[in-house]
């Protein structure tokens, strides 16, 4: 079970520094619309990990807190929409992952950044919002691996990386579909353009750590514990 999520995790990341390989070195191919290509990178890469999770058997109570869990992190960010960046999705998928396993963090993932754009408005982001939140949900599941109580600073430290990956994510994607040339000196200035909102996001994170993190680990471990065998794959 835990090659198969690293080598879910390690072929995204091989896939994602190929398309950006590709993207700055192949300058006789810079017709290429690197955003089309890069989104039809990610929908393979999506359909591996959907067809490596969908592999999992799950019961109703799994399907339950899944959807619920989806449902609370897209009212989150729902709620929390006027602050630039100041959304606990991340800090719920993270969580998720780290109680119920990386299958269900990397589900409840992406099911919120796919649901919540209903509401926030959908685009050629949404497939990236999806994958990032999804890889968050995936981490979230390899630091709670093995542990009975939750390791607050691990997890506050995951947090704040996980919106600073989540910040690269998309603007990356930003760069690819929205910047030209495409080039080292355009990626960075993409990055700090944006890195007051990535730094928000993390403190966010934090807060939310701080506040919920207890509470709501209890809420699902008691869940966890009371309804779903321990045998059942997560």
């Amino acid at each position: 079970m835990v090659r198969k999520q690293l080598m879910s995790v390690v072929l995204v990341a091989v896939l994602a520094a190929l398309a950006l390989w590709a993207s700055l070195a192949s300058w006789s191919m810079a017709v290429f619309n690197w955003g089309l290509v890069s989104t039809l990178l990610l929908l393979v890469i999506l359909a591996l990990l959907m067809w490596s999770t969908g592999r999992q058997p799950a019961n109703t109570m799994v399907i339950s807190v899944t959807a619920a869990l989806a449902a609370l992190a897209t009212l989150g960010r729902i709620l929390f929409a006027s602050l630039p960046s100041v959304q606990p999705v991340t800090f719920m998928v993270l969580l998720s992952g780290y109680v119920f396993g990386s299958h269900t963090g990397f589900i409840i993932g992406m099911l919120t950044g796919l649901i919540s754009n209903f509401f926030l408005g959908h685009g050629p982001w949404t497939l990236w919002q999806m994958i990032a939140w999804g890889i968050c949900g995936l981490l979230g599941g390899f630091i709670g691996r093995g542990k009975s109580d939750l390791a607050v600073m691990p997890f506050m430290i995951m947090s704040i990386l996980a919106a600073y990956f989540y910040g690269i994510f998309m603007n990356t994607w930003h760069w690819l579909n929205l910047v030209y040339p495409l080039n080292w000196a355009t990626w960075a200035a993409t990055w700090a353009s944006s890195i007051l909102f990535d730094t928000m996001h993390a403190v966010g994170n934090v807060i939310f750590a701080i506040i919920f993190a207890r509470p709501f680990f209890n809420y699902l471990v008691r869940y966890r514990n009371r309804f779903l065998p321990a045998n059942d794959p997560l």
